[in-house]
C-alpha cells in the first residue's frame, strides 16, 4: 500500500495539570491514512507524536507497540518518511509511534549527568505517552520497542539501559550507547539489535575520541550488552552482498533468549542503511528481530 502524508498544523488546548495524562483521544487530530496527530503536556512544554494503530485492535487483541525516533534535528514528519514502518504494521499488527524531540533533539542523559547540557526530560515524555498510549488502546505491556536513527538511536540504547522494565528490545540505526548512562544504571537483560556503516563521520564506528569520548564505540557497546545479557563474547559471523559487503555477527547463548546481534554494512555511512537479506529488506528485518521477543526474553 502507499501512504500520503499531510501535514496539519493544529493547536491543542493544554491541561491545567501537567503531571496528570488523559486520554489521547482527548488531544489527537487524524491526518490521513489512519496516522494520528496526538500530544500531551510535559514540564511545562506540549509534546507531539504521531501514531498509526492497524484495525483489529481490542481488548481481546492488544497489540505491541514500536516507537521509532528520528535523528538528531530531525522530526516526526521526517521518520515517517525514512522509516516508514506502517506497511509492517497493518500485516503484524503492532502500534507505530513517532515521537518528536523537543527542538529536534533527544536527550538521553540521566538527571544530574554534569557532561550533558540538555535537561530536557525524555524518559519522562516517553513514559507519560506508554501511559496515554494504554489509556487510548489495548497495549500488549510486555512487547514494547525502540527503534531509533542517529541520535534517535542513542535514545533507543538509553531505553534499554535505564528503562528495561518497559522496553523489550531495541533497534539502532547508525546510534551509539552513552557512556553516563551506560555507567550510571544497571540494566536487566535486553535484546539489542545494532546497524551501522563502518564510514559514518557523525557518529564513528571506531574511533571514540571523534565523539569527545562520550560515546562507546561500536566494539566497546556490544562488550557491554554481551557483558549485561550474558552472552558468548565471541561472535558467529555471515557475509552477504547487498550493493555492498555485510556482515553480519550474532551473539549466542543469552540470558533468558536475548540476542545481541550487529550488522556491520561495509563503506556505510551516516543515513539510514537500506539493503535486503535473503530477499528481506532492512525495516522487515528490524520487526523481525524485535517481534522474537518479549520482556521476559525470548518468545516460545
Amino acid at each position: 500500500m502507499k501512504y500520503f502524508f499531510l501535514f496539519i498544523t493544529t493547536i491543542f488546548i493544554a491541561c491545567s495539570d501537567e503531571n496528570t495524562t488523559s486520554s489521547g483521544k482527548d488531544n489527537y487530530e487524524e491526518v490521513e491514512n489512519g496516522l494520528i496527530s496526538q500530544s500531551l503536556e510535559h514540564d511545562g512544554q506540549t509534546r507531539r507524536y504521531f501514531t498509526y494503530v492497524p484495525e483489529g485492535n481490542s481488548e481481546s487483541n492488544p497489540f505491541p507497540v514500536l516507537f521509532n525516533f528520528h535523528g538528531g534535528s530531525g522530526n516526526a514528519t521526517g521518520q515517517i518518511y525514512t522509516a516508514d514502518f506502517r506497511p509492517i504494521a497493518d500485516t503484524a499488527k503492532f502500534i507505530l509511534v513517532y515521537p518528536e524531540g523537543l527542538y529536534g533533539d533527544w536527550n538521553m542523559s540521566l538527571p544530574g549527568d554534569s557532561d550533558s547540557k540538555n535537561s530536557t526530560d525524555d524518559y519522562g515524555f516517553i513514559e507519560k505517552m506508554i501511559v496515554q498510549l494504554s489509556n487510548s488502546y489495548a497495549v500488549d505491556e510486555k512487547r514494547i520497542y525502540a527503534v531509533g536513527f542517529s541520535n534517535g538511536g542513542g535514545m533507543a540504547h538509553g531505553l534499554a539501559v535505564s528503562q528495561s522494565s518497559r522496553f523489550a528490545a531495541i533497534v539502532s540505526m547508525a546510534g551509539n550507547l552513552y557512556k553516563n548512562v551506560a555507567d550510571n544504571s544497571s540494566p536487566s537483560p535486553t535484546s539489542i539489535l545494532t546497524i551501522h556503516g563502518t564510514l559514518d563521520g557523525s557518529r564513528p564506528y571506531y574511533d571514540e575520541s571523534l565523539l569527545a569520548g562520550y560515546y562507546y564505540n561500536i566494539e566497546n557497546m556490544h562488550s557491554y550488552w554481551v557483558d549485561k545479557n550474558q552472552c558468548n563474547e565471541t561472535p558467529t559471523e555471515s557475509t552477504f552482498f547487498s550493493s555492498g559487503s555485510i556482515i553480519h555477527q550474532t551473539f549466542e547463548n543469552c540470558l533468558d533468549g536475548h540476542s545481541i546481534e550487529h550488522y556491520k554494512v561495509m563503506n556505510g555511512g551516516h543515513y539510514w542503511l537500506s539493503f535486503f537479506q535473503n530477499n528481506i529488506p532492512t525495516n522487515q528485518i528490524i520487526w523481525n528481530f524485535l517481534s522474537r521477543f518479549d520482556i521476559n526474553g525470548k518468545i516460545n
